[in-house]
């Protein structure tokens, strides 16, 4: 059989075979292969963030404008933040937006509502009423209130309650916490049928009290059976809760929306805006508290 020629194609001035079939690289494939030139950015580079200088606090149950007033970095001119904390937009074109706060920890507040967002004022569109504002991003953060728990749990000799008498033991709970007026309760393991007959666990009157800082008397009452309720040894286990009117429990709070893309005109306005139910709740001052502006397009 006569053998096929072999054809090669000369790259950089070598001759290159594989298993004697050709290997050509077109011109057009060998200029693939070169440096391609830099895309265009996407993005526009105009961008800017905006913090506070001090706390801020405003009045509950009304949506406040969040006062912006520090230039923390700024590129391009297509908007500026103006004195009443707003920020005015001179070009046209699409924006996103980024707003985030950081709440202060605040014990007997922070069981609060948090609301965090930005709304959009069009141009002509007077300040008030701020819910004529378009709303182009919001997050509600829940705070906490539950009672702070202190508890006490350990061994328990037999106990032997007389007809119309109340035996009693004081424990010591913790983490300390617990005050005079504070809420108790306890449980022991061997209130049960296999323990003691049911007329004695239907009879047994057991009461925790908060009597001192931290300290918890905790009583056995029998008050109808004549020949006496004996309670085996056990585990004694107590609970103490704080009754404050309101306590929280979420300690510092962090929250960061983001919009989607907005159309934007010159002379529109963009602004934060907190809502709140406590006196007092405080958005601080941090690098966790800002309202980012980018120009996407």
């Amino acid at each position: 059989m006569t053998s096929r020629p072999q054809e090669v194609t000369a790259i950089d001035g070598r001759r290159r075979t594989l298993g004697g079939a050709a290997l050509a690289i077109s011109a057009a494939a060998a200029a693939g292969l070169a440096p391609q030139p830099a895309r265009a950015a996407t993005r526009f580079d105009s961008r800017a963030r905006f913090l506070l200088h001090a706390d801020f606090a405003g009045p509950p149950n009304a949506d406040v404008l969040v006062p912006w007033d520090w230039v923390w970095f700024q590129r391009g001119s297509d908007f500026e933040l103006v004195p009443d904390g707003k920020v005015i937009f001179n070009t046209h074109g699409l924006y996103e937006f980024v707003v985030s706060a950081d709440w202060q920890l605040m014990t007997g507040l922070d069981y609060d509502l948090r609301q965090i967002g930005m709304r959009l004022q069009r141009k002509g569109q007077p300040d008030e009423p701020i819910d004529a504002h378009e709303r182009i991003g919001f997050f509600n953060t829940p705070g906490s209130d539950p009672p702070q728990m202190s508890r006490y749990q350990g061994g328990i000799g037999a106990l032997d309650i007389p007809l119309g008498a109340t035996v009693g033991v004081e424990v010591q709970v913790a983490p300390a916490g617990a005050r005079l007026g504070d809420m108790a309760l306890a449980g022991h393991s061997k209130l049960t049928l296999k323990a003691m007959p049911i007329e004695h666990l239907r009879a047994l009157i057991v009461q925790a009290k908060v009597i001192g800082d931290d300290t918890v008397s905790v009583s056995f009452f029998n008050p109808s059976v004549a020949e006496g309720i004996r309670l085996r040894a056990g585990t004694l286990k107590v609970i103490a809760m704080t009754a404050q009117l309101t306590r929280g429990r979420s300690g510092d709070a962090w929250q960061l929306v983001h919009s989607a893309s907005v159309e934007l005109q010159p002379g529109d306005r963009v602004y934060g805006v907190l809502r709140h139910k406590v006196p007092g709740t405080v958005l601080q001052t941090s690098d966790s508290t800002y309202l980012q502006v980018d120009r996407v397009a």
